[in-house]
């Protein structure tokens, strides 16, 4: 996980004890001068943060997420909030929140989120009565505040200097950035997991499983598929944790360093679905993904589509390495085979690329349609055709031949050349999908390609 330097916060302004005392005068004129304007229960929320400097990057992350919280604690509780403000400056940030309710109610709603946010222990959330009289923790039930450190009386600690400026200013950087990071690697796991049940259940899908029928399939349905989805999104969470917490290494390095939590994840899918491949494409592919997001994020770089895919690709420079001593003679695996007789790379090559099927036949198009009012769905199923007209599939060649995927992947490609991609119907697809079933193909590497469509589109649109 990425811990903030203290070198770095100290590079921020700095403010005296003398300006401290009075910014703590002027919240108070400001709270009276509010009490006097709505007489209701006014909510004050400020940051707990040790030390010198009180504004810096992540204090004004943990402030808004702070604000929002409070502010959707309220909501669900239809607590009608009458009047809102927030002021910053070098001393620090503050909101003040006026709500028609009883003030020890209102303290209670605040503890819970003093309580049981991970950030919650940096929120200084006071409640003040018509008066102005501050409702205190122990008033509304609740015991008091823990040391951030040693989970001690926190004004034990305090009144005795357990703990240096310099110790607690650390562990409340730290404390932020690991619910931020925590939060973050939450959002893409899910975006992966989504991605996953998305492309599953994307119909029609020709030769694939979908929400109608197995395709070419035997021993899978959409429930193999969501068994296997739902067990891994942990995974891609964890891929994500390790991106940013080796974030000081080098791409490739790290891409190595992951190799065997792909391998475990690729455990977990076989005992989920007694066997059965359905993910171990896509956990190389999105794991790789996943940890590029993690990496990206750590180093406070953009996490956007052309970034990540930037960064996947240098994670994955090497991944051919594999196939540089390979000859038609020496060829074991049917991947090895296919690379030495005609070239082909699969997923590899497409990773070490960067993905470039997805940059230019699938997310393109996938936004394009989108755009124009299809559905998800619809999108995704017109997107999954555009890729298998472009893209060579192992997975076609290994159930046929090079000879008949070509054949198959010309046809396609002159529908769409003919008609516009837009102007394919579902019936269109449906006849596909009889043809493929019929002939027994599955492009499971370009349904793999659409699934990576989907975790970016969603990344984006997050």
């Amino acid at each position: 996980m990425h811990n903030t330097d203290l070198a770095e916060i100290l590079e921020n302004q700095q403010v005296t004890l003398a300006e401290m005392l009075d910014a703590r005068e002027d919240r108070v004129h400001q709270q009276k001068s509010i009490l006097s304007q709505y007489d209701m229960t006014l909510v004050s929320f400020t940051l707990n943060i040790p030390g010198p400097v009180k504004v810096f990057p992540l204090s004004g992350k943990a402030f808004e997420e702070g604000k929002k919280l409070i502010f959707n604690h309220l909501k669900r509780h239809k607590i009608n909030i009458a009047f809102e403000e927030d002021n910053s400056g070098k001393t620090g940030y503050e909101a003040f929140f006026s709500v028609d309710c009883d003030p020890y109610y209102i303290k209670k709603l605040m503890i819970d989120i003093e309580n049981s946010c991970p950030m919650g222990r940096i929120f200084d959330i006071d409640v003040l009565n018509r008066n102005g009289e501050k409702i205190s923790r122990q008033d509304a039930g609740s015991d008091g505040r823990r040391c951030l450190i040693c989970g001690e009386p926190a004004h034990a600690c305090s009144r005795s200097k357990k703990h240096s400026t310099e110790e607690l200013m650390l562990k409340t950087a730290e404390i932020i950035s690991d619910y931020f990071g925590q939060k973050f690697a939450n959002m893409c796991s899910a975006c992966a997991c989504r991605a996953l049940m998305y492309e599953v259940c994307t119909t029609p899908k020709p030769g694939l499983v979908d929400r109608v029928n197995n395709g070419s399939h035997k021993d899978m349905d959409i429930y193999t598929f969501i068994d296997s989805s739902t067990v891994l999104t942990p995974y891609f969470r964890d891929f994500v944790l390790t991106g940013m917490e080796f974030y000081r290494d080098e791409p490739q390095q790290l891409f190595e360093r992951v190799r065997y939590l792909g391998m475990t994840a690729e455990d977990a899918m076989l005992e989920a679905t007694h066997n059965v491949n359905t993910h171990k494409g896509l956990i190389f592919s999105l794991g790789l993904i996943c940890t590029a997001m993690g990496y990206l994020f750590a180093n406070g770089k953009n996490i956007d589509t052309e970034s990540i895919l930037n960064m996947s690709k240098i994670m994955a420079e090497n991944v051919l390495d594999d196939f540089k001593e390979v000859t038609k003679d020496s060829a074991g695996t049917y991947g090895e085979r296919l690379y030495a007789r005609h070239g082909i790379t699969g997923i590899r090559g497409e990773a070490a690329g960067g993905f470039m099927s997805v940059r230019k036949y699938g997310l393109p198009v996938f936004k394009y349609l989108t755009g124009r009012g299809f559905s998800l769905n619809d999108a995704g199923a017109l997107t999954l055709l555009n890729l298998i007209a472009n893209v060579k599939d192992t997975n076609i060649i290994t159930r046929t031949n090079v000879e008949t995927h070509d054949r198959v992947q010309n046809e396609i490609r002159q529908l769409i050349e003919e008609k516009g991609i837009e102007n394919i119907t579902t019936d269109e697809l449906d006849e596909t999908d009889s043809q493929f079933i019929r002939m027994n193909i599955s492009p499971g590497g370009c349904a793999d390609l659409l699934a990576i469509t989907y975790i970016l589109y969603f990344v984006e649109n997050y």
